[in-house]
């Protein structure tokens, strides 16, 4: 086994800093302080965006977006979402469609005015997130590539703040309520998360019960292939913790699963399944998984490497 990278001591946030150099947080991602924001879609109908090259720059965005064009751009802005509850899972910001290509989102700050269990930050293929301070959705990113499309997703999500979810005890999809993740990865080639803070806490919405989890939420970082498989997975130098686990491989519906899981920094904060068995680091199924880096992943107080075993911070179910 190769010797472990040297670790990347966390820096103070500041200009010209490398992605996985310092820690995101509000001050760093959201909006940039000063910006005058101007309303923009008051009504809160549905914002769909089919023209090529559009640009959202500097304002108050309300209603979910759909895009379905080439080459989009939201930035600098405030995006607070539909007024009600959507049909079925969107996003925010919604990439789902085969049209989308080369969507950059960044410096936005996304917190939904009416959270909902059918409501994400940003989901999709084909998108760059980058700095958003993203708070009070379901899932915070989500990343699968379209399903009976090509294999490629083609994200990257580098340098967000995503914490403090919506957990909903009348989840149509679960019958224990929503199964909050800062990042749910589900299918996919070519896809990178890098330098993000992912707090996987949850709060309950207004009318939902408590959840079994506290105030924990699902995954930080779930790597799973119910859409396709993955492949050209790069997830480093983040920030996680919270949730049942920080960071989930699962192989899901195919045979096995390879994705790059390095130089991580992971909390103790996560759901306690009994006698003091927490996994940071959790691995379904030894015999189907390759993942390279994950000698190197740390624990962020102290930055001394996770290893395998309860208390060592990974652990493998099977």
């Amino acid at each position: 086994m190769a010797a472990p990278a040297a670790p990347v001591v966390p820096q103070p946030a500041g200009s010209g800093l490398a992605v996985g150099s310092y820690r995101p947080s509000a001050a760093t991602t959201g909006v940039p302080a000063g910006t005058a924001l101007k309303p923009f879609n008051s009504a809160g109908a549905d914002l769909v965006i089919t023209r090529d090259g559009t640009i959202l720059d500097g304002l108050e965005i309300y209603g979910d977006i759909k895009v379905r064009a080439k080459n989009v751009t939201i930035r600098n802005s405030r995006l607070h979402g539909g007024p009600g509850i959507p049909a079925s899972n969107t996003g925010i910001v919604d990439a789902t469609d085969a049209g989308v290509v080369n969507l950059q989102v960044q410096d936005n700050t996304i917190i939904p005015d009416r959270p909902s269990y059918y409501r994400d930050g940003i989901v999709g293929h084909d998108y760059t997130a980058r700095r958003n301070h993203i708070q009070g959705t379901n899932d915070g990113l989500g990343i699968f590539n379209r399903p009976g499309g090509p294999p490629g997703a083609n994200v990257t999500a580098e340098g967000n703040y995503i914490h403090s979810l919506t957990f909903w005890s009348n989840d149509p999809a679960h019958s224990d309520g929503t199964h909050n993740d800062g990042i749910q990865v589900q299918g996919g080639e070519n896809i990178r998360i890098v330098g993000n803070t992912i707090v996987a806490s949850a709060t309950p919405g207004r009318g939902s019960g408590p959840s079994p989890r506290g105030e924990h939420a699902g995954i930080g970082i779930m790597l799973q292939q119910n859409v396709g498989r993955l492949g050209n997975v790069v997830v480093e130098k983040n920030w996680v913790d919270d949730g049942q686990t920080s960071i989930n491989i699962d192989h899901g519906k195919y045979a096995t699963i390879t994705v790059t899981v390095a130089a991580n920094y992971l909390g103790r904060n996560q759901f306690d399944f009994g006698h003091g068995s927490k996994y940071p680091v959790r691995v379904i199924n030894r015999a189907a998984s390759s993942v390279p880096g994950l000698a190197t992943n740390r624990w962020a107080d102290s930055l001394a490497l996770l290893g395998e075993g309860t208390t060592g911070g990974i652990r493998f179910n099977g």
